[in-house]
C-alpha cells in the first residue's frame, strides 16, 4: 500500500522528497527552493563583485604608482628649470656687464 500521508511508494531519494512535500506542504517546499536558489545566486554575485573590487584595487594601486612617478618627474623638471633660470640670470648679468664696458 501507500506510505503515510497518502503518497505512493517511490524509489530512493524521490520518496524522501515526496515525504517532505507531504509533511510541510507544497508552498513551503517551493518557497524553500526559491530561497535556496536566490541565496546561491546571491553568493555567486557577491563573489563576482569581490573579484572585480580586488581587480579595481590593483588597478588603482598601479594608477597611484604611475601618478607618483609622474609627479616625481615633474618635480625633477621643475628643479632643472630653476637651475637653468639661475644660469640664464647669471649669463644675462655677465652679458650686460660686458656690453656696458664695451660702450
Amino acid at each position: 500500500m501507500g506510505a503515510p500521508g497518502g503518497v505512493g511508494s517511490a524509489a530512493g531519494g524521490l520518496a524522501a522528497i515526496a515525504q517532505v512535500i507531504a509533511q510541510v506542504g507544497f508552498p513551503v517546499v517551493v518557497a524553500g527552493a526559491l530561497l535556496w536558489f536566490l541565496l546561491t545566486r546571491f553568493q555567486d554575485t557577491i563573489l563576482t563583485i569581490t573579484a572585480r573590487m580586488e581587480a579595481n584595487t590593483e588597478a588603482a594601486g598601479h594608477l597611484v604608482d604611475a601618478e607618483t612617478a609622474a609627479v616625481d618627474q615633474l618635480e625633477a623638471q621643475t628643479a632643472e628649470l630653476k637651475a637653468q633660470t639661475e644660469l640664464m640670470k647669471q649669463f644675462l648679468s655677465l652679458r650686460e656687464r660686458q656690453t656696458g664696458q664695451n660702450r
